[in-house]
């Protein structure tokens, strides 16, 4: 893994863990239960690596149809908060709907984010080609 993507994925992992404890924080908020320890802050962490490792794998199979992509990382997601839920006994402070509802939230922001900083790259990549070719004409004059 390069320097470059290795510092990406560590950034996904830790700014989805933070949207994780966010949201978590937010639910927490309104229950009477209002405690979060340490291990469960690890186990989020580490549930995220294997989302972020997994998420990347699936990058290498790519597919005609958006939507069965789409439905393969939310499905992808989906099973490994399940099981982590049942080994970490996360449903007996949180129902599984609401740990569902957080990684679907999280999913399609981050794909926001993502469509954002394509278009961002896009403009950019634009102004060069337009920068090259205004150099080439003025050469070529």
């Amino acid at each position: 893994m390069k320097t470059d993507d290795l510092k990406k994925f560590i950034i996904y992992v830790f700014a989805s863990t933070g949207a994780v404890l966010f949201l978590l924080s937010l639910f927490i908020m309104f229950k009477d239960n209002k405690f979060i320890s340490a291990n469960t802050i690890m186990q989020i962490i580490g549930v995220n690596i294997v989302i972020a490792i997994g998420l990347r794998l699936s990058q290498k199979i790519e597919s005609r149809y958006a939507v069965l992509e789409f439905l393969l990382d939310i499905g992808f997601m989906s099973a490994v908060i399940v099981v982590s839920g049942i080994l970490f006994k996360w449903y007996y402070h949180v129902p599984i709907w609401i740990l569902l509802v957080i990684v679907l939230l999280i999913y399609i922001l981050f794909y926001l984010l993502d469509i954002v900083r394509v278009r961002r790259d896009i403009k950019e990549i634009n102004k060069l080609l337009q920068k090259l070719k205004e150099k080439e004409d003025n050469t070529a004059s």
